[in-house]
């Protein structure tokens, strides 16, 4: 079943450019407050801000031919260089970091073109 899924998605390319990992390399998405306007929630708030960080960090990381495992120090290192507001991560971040580089990791589609 999986492979078959797999299939259906290969024509499907995503192609990220490379560029060396530092600061600024990216633009960052839109906070929750941007994105979700001023009726969310604290909890939807945290939980959107925390897969922002995630998601764009697994992208750097994966741009710049990281792999898993990373330690702490690694992730806390990568989401200072993205000059994020609050740049010491939670636990629950840093483990949707390395979710987020696992699955760019893990699917065939995504490709760094150089």
């Amino acid at each position: 079943m999986l492979r078959t899924l797999r299939r259906a998605l290969r024509p499907a390319r995503i192609r990220v450019p490379a560029r060396r990992f530092s600061a600024g390399i990216a633009e960052l998405p839109p906070t929750a407050r941007e994105a979700l306007g001023t009726d969310v929630t604290a909890g939807e708030a945290i939980a959107y801000n925390r897969a922002r960080v995630a998601a764009a960090t697994g992208v750097a990381l994966f741009r710049a031919g990281y792999t898993l495992p990373l330690s702490d120090n690694d992730l806390d290192d990568a989401v200072l260089a993205l000059d994020f507001p609050r740049s010491a991560p939670s636990p629950q971040t840093r483990a949707s970091i390395r979710a987020a580089l696992g699955v760019l990791e893990a699917d065939p589609t995504v490709t760094v073109t150089r």
